[in-house]
């Protein structure tokens, strides 16, 4: 490992002018803006390393480029697949940003630009990994493939048919997920699953115009009321969510899982006062961390409707939107919540709402007691020279579970991007010192995983 972090460090500025190109590549899903050049770049990227790539078209309207690769070594007794993204998300608001968003810069030791830290800076780094490797080693001591999805950003519609249909080419051992923020703490983490999530949105109609709420208050129905309406039967005085069945099957912590859990670097304290927070919600005997990792949720992600400007204008709207997101746990399928979501809209007398389901992803969770999670563990050591949190779930989402319950493979997640990323926001970026780290624990997760 001498040589190989050797040339990582005689390497690095190369590497980060390498990675400029491929942020300065716009890829954005929401809009299919250079969505499919961007896959064409990481082809030749991949080339020039060793990976032999190929570009899968995924079907459908769109056809979507996933970017598949491989570096197979005969001789090895073990697959890594790696899942990342190489879609980024609209860089709206460009007021916001300090620097063209597609224009990669360094500041303080940190690369801002879109996709810096999600995901192209990521998964950039398993790449020079292998080159890193490969250079000073000569070949591979285990087999490694690339599953680079082109649309993660708006949910990864085509992902899941598409491993079904392609079980053989996607084969591993182990699986590798390298997205979103280390721990607050600034040390590396390993999580072992994530929720899924449910999005959808509910839309009430009233008049088919805007009317004057003076002219015609009163006898004009405001749709904005009929959500309200709706939200008050959706949770119970005590804050727990009140469609029937929404909380069947979830299963709770493992005492390890608990353990875990005890020794994630947590300041109550500290946490209220950077929110401005004065509690947190009920029930007051569940912890954070269970709450986060291990029970489902039911949040308002938008209302929208009438004036918001400032000053008044005295309005009666037409329309009213509601957007919503539900997290789910292990054992719970969004597919199912949904349908609970229109029974409970049915039963309560809102048929004339307009349901749709905009996205879902399953949640997904590998054992902590998988007998290669110490290996994971020994090479973030290696690479970060630190002991890494251990995560029994992520709060957020990804297509984790089209690894773990569609391909069977069992999937680990290892973030490279410092806390304070700003993934989805103005000014994303990503800290020099995590990418440099981050190519090393990829690189010593590569002998680990041989042994």
């Amino acid at each position: 490992m001498e040589k190989v972090y050797q040339y990582i460090d005689e390497n690095l500025n190369r590497f980060i002018e390498e990675l400029f190109v491929l942020l300065r590549q716009p890829s954005i899903s929401a809009r299919w803006e250079g969505v499919e050049e961007c896959s064409r770049l990481l082809v030749g990227m991949m080339e020039k390393i060793g990976i032999k790539p190929r570009i899968l078209p995924m079907g459908g309207k769109r056809n979507p480029p996933l970017v598949y690769g491989e570096i197979l070594n005969p001789e090895a007794r073990r697959t890594l697949l790696i899942y990342g993204h190489f879609d980024v998300q609209p860089p709206e608001p460009l007021e916001a940003w300090d620097s063209p968003p597609f224009e990669p810069t360094i500041r303080n030791g940190r690369i801002y630009g879109r996709g810096s830290a999600d995901n192209k800076g990521q998964f950039f780094a398993h790449f020079k990994a292998i080159e890193a490797v490969l250079k000073t080693i000569g070949r591979m001591p285990i087999n490694v493939k690339f599953l680079l999805d082109p649309e993660e950003e708006v949910g990864s519609p085509s992902l899941n048919g598409f491993c079904k249909a392609n079980k053989d080419i996607f084969a591993a051992d182990m699986a590798l997920n390298s997205d979103g923020p280390m721990d607050t703490s600034g040390r590396p983490r390993l999580s072992f699953g994530n929720r899924g999530v449910l999005y959808v949105e509910v839309n009430a109609r009233g008049a088919n115009t805007d009317l004057h709420s003076g002219n015609f208050g009163g006898p004009i129905p405001n749709p904005a009321w009929r959500l309200v309406e709706f939200l008050s039967t959706l949770r119970n005085p005590d804050g727990t969510v009140a469609i029937e069945g929404f909380y069947d099957n979830i299963v709770p912590p493992t005492p390890k899982e608990r353990e875990m859990m005890a020794r994630i670097p947590f300041d109550e304290k500290k946490f209220m006062e950077k929110y401005g927070l004065k509690k947190f919600t009920p029930p007051e005997d569940v912890s954070f961390m269970e709450k986060l990792m291990f029970r489902p949720t039911l949040n308002i992600a938008g209302f929208t409707s009438g004036y918001g400007g400032p000053g008044s204008k005295t309005v009666l709207p037409c329309r009213a939107t509601l957007k919503m997101d539900m997290r789910v746990v292990v054992n719970q399928d969004p597919e199912d919540i949904y349908q609970k979501f229109l029974r409970h809209v049915r039963k309560h007398g809102f048929d004339d709402l307009e349901v749709m389901m905009l996205n879902i992803y399953h949640p997904s969770r590998t054992s902590v007691d998988h007998p290669l999670a110490p290996k994971f563990t020994e090479a973030i050591r290696r690479g970060f020279q630190q002991e890494p949190v251990l995560v029994p779930s992520g709060g957020g989402s990804f297509p984790g579970a089209a690894i773990r319950n569609i391909l069977d493979i069992p999937i680990l997640s290892i973030p490279y991007g410092n806390h304070d990323e700003n993934n989805h926001a103005p000014n994303e970026n990503l800290v020099i010192d995590c990418f440099k780290n981050g190519i090393r624990t990829t690189a010593a997760l590569f002998f680990e995983l041989a042994e």
